[in-house]
């Protein structure tokens, strides 16, 4: 089928929504994916696709550059950025290079440190930390370049149904008008907005997983030396919650705290009376900022975990932070968007080309994706039991180094990790398994 036949085609199935609105046969266009969000997610699905001949159209209702949390990557986004054609841009960036993770106990200093080395040889090692308002556009601009339409500061009301079907999207843009665009995939790459979650009524707790973060930015703190001085620093804290500590271009360290709410904000909602409280009471991390500036606002999220019970229908599938998110501590937030955006276009090529958007063909990379996740998942997990420590489980079980680092690197996708997960049942008592939750 020719693709002004599939347009048309895709057109003439905007007749009527569940609700019963009535909506144009002659959408002001049509495109064959149409994705929710510019962020690196999004920006993959797009600058994957549009070279295979699929016409896509990235909606964005913020303007960019734009702030956004999560600095830092891990080093198996490495074959995704070569995929894309971003290493040569990486490199010549000024992000901070990432060798390692080290994680310490407030109490004491002692610290253990985990270089991604042992298990990788050469470039793909090493890694980056990143200022997401530069990295954000350089995915973007890397999906315009490869021939993706984007189109900023433009809302997506609702995403169109025909049935059970995803047809299209209605747009509010930055002039208050509206446009019913049809498309025969909708991706929804709205990080923690979930425009399809919430449109559907998806979006779900985590069970056993309640945390909250609060966070800022300054300039001068700690650097470290030589190969750790990208390092990401973990300060593991007695109430069982930690602090991140990001180096970033310009002398700037992103540093934040997660923690449970109840425990957080036990002396009042403020954001600045919880935070200042608990640097005073991390004393490696206090003398680290000790000729630090605080140079941006405190920023909070009163609760970080979430999921959907779907992450894949006829016609839509979602990605990164649209299909759920856990939690900050292995860093595994870019890299699970760069991964589902990747796999997830690869699946949207198929079923496009095969005429067959239907959830199974669409979501035929979700079961392998989410087991890796859920490898994650038992990893944090196991970082919140009072009684696991990563020092005691390293000396006790060397032989699960390796897979240790494994997980801090993101190698965990279509991966045997039993032996690790049976490993760590000795030490911590496994949760409820997430597909308990979601639908794979």
């Amino acid at each position: 089928m020719a693709r002004e036949d599939c347009d048309l085609a895709v057109t003439s199935q905007l007749r009527k929504m569940e609700d019963g609105t009535m909506i144009s046969n002659n959408s002001h266009s049509s495109y064959d994916v149409v994705v929710i969000g510019a962020g690196p997610a999004g920006a993959a699905v797009a600058a994957l696709l549009e070279p295979k001949g699929h016409r896509c159209l990235v909606v964005e209702s913020s303007a960019f550059p734009r702030y956004h949390v999560g600095e830092s990557l891990i080093p198996h986004t490495h074959g995704t950025f070569d995929r894309l054609g971003l290493l040569p841009r990486m490199r010549e960036s000024d992000f901070p290079v990432k060798h390692s993770v080290c994680f310490v106990q407030s109490t004491t200093s002692e610290a253990t440190p985990f270089y991604f080395s042992e298990t990788i040889e050469g470039d793909r090692s090493r890694t980056w930390q990143v200022e997401r308002s530069e990295f954000d556009e350089i995915c973007i601009d890397n999906a315009r370049d490869a021939g993706a339409e984007v189109r900023m500061q433009t809302r997506v009301r609702h995403v169109l149904f025909e049935g059970d079907r995803a047809v299209g999207v209605r747009l509010e843009n930055s002039d208050g008008g509206t446009d019913d665009v049809a498309a025969r995939v909708v991706v929804d790459a709205s990080g923690r907005s979930t425009v399809l979650g919430k449109q559907l009524g998806l979006k779900i707790d985590v069970p056993g997983l309640n945390k909250s973060s609060i966070w800022t930015y300054y300039r001068g703190g700690h650097r470290n030396e030589g190969i750790a001085a990208g390092e990401t620093t973990i300060f593991m804290l007695p109430c069982g919650g930690w602090f991140w500590y990001i180096p970033l271009p310009n002398d700037e360290v992103s540093v934040g705290i997660v923690a449970d709410p109840e425990y957080l904000f036990r002396d009042g909602p403020q954001l600045e009376t919880a935070f200042d409280r608990e640097v005073k009471l991390c004393e490696p991390l206090r003398d680290w900022l000790s000729s630090a500036e605080q140079i941006d606002e405190l920023r909070g999220i009163r609760k970080l975990a979430y999921l959907n019970r779907e992450v894949v229908g006829n016609g839509w599938v979602m990605v990164g932070d649209a299909a759920g998110f856990l939690d900050p501590i292995y860093s595994s937030g870019l890299f699970l968007a760069l991964a589902s955006g990747e796999l997830a276009a690869d699946c949207i090529d198929d079923a496009l080309k095969a005429d067959d958007v239907s959830a199974e063909r669409l979501g035929a990379f979700v079961d392998p994706l989410w087991r890796g996740v859920e490898v994650i998942h038992r990893l944090i997990r196991a970082f919140y039991d009072p009684d696991f420590s990563f020092g005691k489980f390293a000396k006790k079980h060397p032989e699960q180094q390796a897979a240790i680092i494994d997980c801090l690197v993101g190698d965990v996708v279509g991966k045997d990790m039993s032996s690790l997960l049976e490993t760590l049942a000795e030490m911590s008592p496994p949760p409820p398994p997430l597909h308990e939750s979601i639908v794979l």
